[in-house]
């Protein structure tokens, strides 16, 4: 006995001392294998391989293969060297004697069939896949091989056919739903497609997402979209499914259809006796899709259902957001506010029901963040719409007083305060509430920027380019953020012309300084004298550009276009906004003139001269909208 513990302790050692040995010199550990034994000719077939030299890859998986025919590695390789090189004959006599050792081997007839079917032999190949099912023809992983073999040869209609009938085959209507509607997808066959997704989400109701991003392949196409829909209200003809009527509205929102989506949604929350939860839900995505009409219905039919009482002052401030909105895309437009059961006030005059509206939510929750926040956005109006300064800052004023305690909505007053401070000529008083927001520890990194651009605003309006090119140039440090290209605008045009116009650019800063007071009497004619007295400058397109602005601001509609036609006309060599001028042509035209025929003319010039323009996209839009076309 311890000459066996002798002689075993003996042997041990050894070994542990050949393994360190081994380990120590880099050679791989020697283990009872045969493929570990030609380890360098399979990595020399693989470098050849690799290289593209596969006639010597070959010769080397053959030699290896003939040594060790059970092995799956040189099968496989050698495998692979054949159908590379199209040598199907070959590769076909070889799968066939390794099939006469294990006849049951399903995922090697499976290859056998496809290899087959590569060589012309489809008769062969399709007996050979039906002999690979019959080894056992209940087994769904069975299918699953040769449905991977024919979709490897792009027989989709095939393995579509494949799918259904393993359905029936093994007794089980719901099996590769998602299988087969993925391939349906790609088939082109959008309602076949969806008609599975829908089997799919009755039998996992809580995958409703799931199932949308899976559909997307199908809502990226307009066709596949409209499809999908098809199937679904045809569904929900013979049945009320709560998941298929938001299936429903969820396509409807991918296509941008807010007031299909809106009915849709409608329906959910009766059906799920959401009490408006799912409606309000619909109003929020259709803010933020700036679809404001319909999201002003949606907000409305919330309260009005009533909502739950915590979320009902969010559906009231939200109401009177999308007003807000609507008034001042009819205000930007020129035309009359949309109606649509919305209030008449909305547009005569078109801003005293909006803030009726938010002056309500101040009553209804004093001292709340909607108080607060209504109270900002009608400052806001007064400042924006109407100029009216001084009631501006009452209005700001009042949201302070509001808030409990300082939060992020106390530093957006103050860069609102700023704006006006500029505009009344305080620049002082502006410059204080901007730097406060900038050594504020808790403002957002949006804020300080914003703050930062606005004090190198201030810095330029005072001749003071230096110090205005420098905080601008922090500013532009992160592309990504909110106010690098308006930092960048700015930037440029101070870097362009600080050294080759300074005089001029002195006075295009108190012109731009004036026009924020709205002393454009003064500031027109201080821009008129900076282009005359620098007619080489490239200050001028800017110039030119802020008078007919400030010409159409004052509804000096015929000097506005004239001012861009002499942009056209005097600086075509020299000026980079000539696509800009003549895009603005079209809208004065369209949205203020009210002459369609000039609007469309003026557009058509612009695809006809300028058609590396980013307005030719919008241009082809405004051209159909104004012919009525559909979009």
């Amino acid at each position: 006995m311890s000459t066996l513990r002798t002689n075993a302790g003996h042997t041990l050692r050894s070994t542990t001392r050949a393994l360190l040995i081994l380990l120590l010199l880099g050679i791989p550990e020697v283990v009872p294998s045969q493929t570990k034994s030609h380890n360098p000719r399979i990595r020399l077939a693989q470098s050849y391989e690799q290289a593209g030299k596969l006639e010597e890859a070959t010769r080397i998986y053959e030699e290896l293969h003939a040594e060790d025919p059970a092995n799956i590695v040189f099968f496989d390789g050698l495998r692979r060297m054949y159908l590379q090189q199209k040598r199907y004959d070959e590769a076909i006599l070889l799968i066939q004697q390794r099939l006469a050792s294990n006849q049951s081997d399903v995922s090697l007839r499976s290859q056998l069939g496809s290899v087959l079917y590569k060589a012309g032999r489809e008769a062969e190949a399709h007996a050979t896949w039906e002999q690979a099912l019959a080894v056992d023809d209940k087994n769904p992983a069975h299918y699953r091989t040769v449905a991977a073999v024919l979709m490897e040869n792009r027989l989709l209609e095939k393995t579509a056919e494949l799918y259904r009938r393993a359905r029936t085959a093994c007794g089980d209507p719901n099996l590769f739903t998602m299988e087969l509607a993925q391939l349906l997808g790609i088939s082109m066959d959008y309602r076949g497609a969806t008609a599975e997704f829908i089997r799919w989400i009755r039998k996992n109701p809580n995958q409703l997402s799931f199932v949308e991003s899976k559909m997307t392949t199908i809502t990226s196409n307009e066709v596949g979209r409209r499809a999908a829909i098809a199937e679904v209200e045809e569904t929900l003809k013979n049945e009320e499914d709560l998941r298929l009527y938001e299936l429903a509205a969820w396509l409807r929102v991918e296509g941008k259809e807010f007031e299909e989506a809106f009915d849709a949604y409608k329906k959910i929350d009766r059906i799920s006796n959401a009490h408006g939860t799912a409606v309000f839900t619909f109003a929020e995505r259709a803010y933020k899709e700036r679809a404001f009409e319909v999201a002003a219905k949606a907000y409305l039919e919330a309260i009005n259902l009533p909502i739950q009482s915590t979320t009902l002052p969010r559906a009231k401030y939200g109401y009177a957001l999308c007003l807000k909105e609507i008034s001042v895309m009819a205000d930007t437009s020129g035309t009359r506010g949309p109606e649509n059961g919305l209030p008449a006030t909305e547009s005569v005059p078109r801003y005293s029901g909006v803030i009726a509206q938010f002056q309500q939510l101040i009553e209804e929750y004093p001292r709340t963040e909607f108080s607060a926040r209504a109270h900002l956005e009608i400052g806001a109006l007064q400042f924006e719409r109407f100029f009216d300064l001084d009631g501006a800052l009452q209005s700001f004023a009042a949201v302070e007083a509001e808030l409990s305690e300082r939060n992020n909505l106390s530093f957006l007053v103050k860069l609102k305060q700023g704006e006006v401070y500029t505009a009344k000529g305080d620049t002082a008083s502006a410059a204080s509430r901007f730097r406060e927001v900038i050594d504020a520890g808790n403002a957002t990194p949006d804020q300080q920027d914003e703050a930062s651009y606005r004090l190198a605003e201030l810095e330029f309006f005072r001749g003071q380019f230096k110090d205005a090119e420098q905080r601008l140039t922090n500013l532009t440090l992160d592309l990504h953020a909110n106010y690098a290209n308006n930092a960048l605008g700015l930037l440029t045009l101070l870097q362009e012309n600080s050294t080759s116009a300074g005089a001029g650019l002195r006075e295009f800063a108190r012109a731009e300084y004036l026009s924020r007071q709205k002393r454009n009497n003064e500031a027109i004619p201080l821009f008129l004298a900076v282009i005359d007295q620098n007619p080489q400058s490239l200050l001028v397109d800017d110039a030119l550009m802020r008078v007919a602005h400030l010409q159409a601001e004052a509804r000096l509609y015929s000097e506005a276009i004239a001012t861009y036609e002499r942009l056209l006309t005097q600086f075509t060599e020299s000026s980079i906004a000539l696509d800009k001028a003549q895009f603005h042509i079209g809208e004065i035209y369209q949205y203020r003139i009210k002459d369609n025929a000039k609007a469309i003319s003026a557009y058509e010039a612009l695809l006809a001269n300028f058609s590396q323009s980013l307005h030719v996209t919008d241009a082809r839009k405004r051209i159909r909208e104004l012919r009525g076309e559909t979009l």
